[in-house]
Parts: structure tokens; C-alpha cells; sequence
């Protein structure tokens, strides 16, 4: 049993890796490990070369030929350096903004509504209608209604 260790410590090297990569074979954004294309440079053909690259170096420098090789978009998550954890704060925040300056605008806009629709009129106005609703109900209750 042996023998197998370092077989299946090397395995386990190639999934960690590969586990860290998206498949570049076009048709899904899979992550590498998870990928089950057989499209020509698809996961079966990035694998191979990760367990051939492997033999020669370290797992960092695996990940930097495949950066330099695809950019950094092969990458499963970008990495902690220059502008990428900017962004990461960013992205919610502008979310969050953005969704707060809607509640605002929406809720001005329910204000505004609610207000225009209060319309107050004048003494003579009001009795007109006060004695235009009387009469229209005494017609209705006398069964004279249309």
C-alpha cells in the first residue's frame, strides 16, 4: 500500500488545483474540477496538462502558467492584490446605495401621491355635492334609480 500514497497525494495536488481554475472550453464557466467537457482543450485536456506541469513545479506557479497563458479570468476567484479587493468592498456598496436611493425616491413619490390626491374644495362646492349624493340616494331608496 505504499506506493499508492504518493499517487493519491498527487491527486489530490491536481484537484486542489484544478479546483482553483474555470475550464476554458466554451461552453459553460464551469470550474475545472467540476467540468465533465470533452470538447477539444476542455477539462480532460486542462487536467492533463495540470498533472504534466505539476511534475515540474510547484501548484503557485502552475496557477501563474495558466494566468499567463489565459489571463486572469482562468481564475475561480481573483486574486487579493491591486484593485480586486476594491471591488470586492464596491460592489456591495454601490448595491446597497443604489437600492437606498430607490426606497428614498419611492417612498417620496408615495408622499407626493398621497398629498395631491387630498384635494380640498370650497363651502359652495362641497354643498352642491353634499345635495347632489342626498338627492341621488333618495332615488335610490324610493326604487326610482335607473
Amino acid at each position: 500500500m505504499l506506493p499508492l500514497t504518493p499517487v493519491i497525494a498527487e491527486e489530490d495536488v491536481v484537484t486542489e488545483i484544478s479546483s482553483q481554475l474555470i475550464c476554458q472550453c466554451g461552453c459553460s464557466s464551469m470550474v475545472l474540477s467540476t467540468c465533465e467537457c470533452t470538447l477539444p482543450n476542455g477539462a480532460a485536456v486542462m487536467t492533463a496538462l495540470i498533472r504534466e506541469k505539476r511534475n515540474e513545479s510547484t501548484p503557485e506557479e502552475v496557477l501563474d502558467f495558466f494566468v499567463a497563458q489565459y489571463g486572469q479570468q482562468v481564475l475561480a476567484s481573483l486574486p487579493k492584490q491591486g484593485l480586486n479587493p476594491v471591488l470586492w468592498v464596491l460592489a456591495p456598496v454601490a448595491i446597497l446605495g443604489g437600492g437606498g436611493v430607490i426606497y428614498i425616491v419611492l417612498k417620496k413619490w408615495v408622499r407626493r401621491g398621497r398629498r395631491s390626491q387630498t384635494i380640498t374644495m370650497g363651502e359652495e362646492e362641497s354643498k352642491k355635492y353634499q345635495r347632489q349624493l342626498e338627492k341621488e340616494l333618495e332615488e335610490f331608496t324610493n326604487g326610482g334609480f335607473r
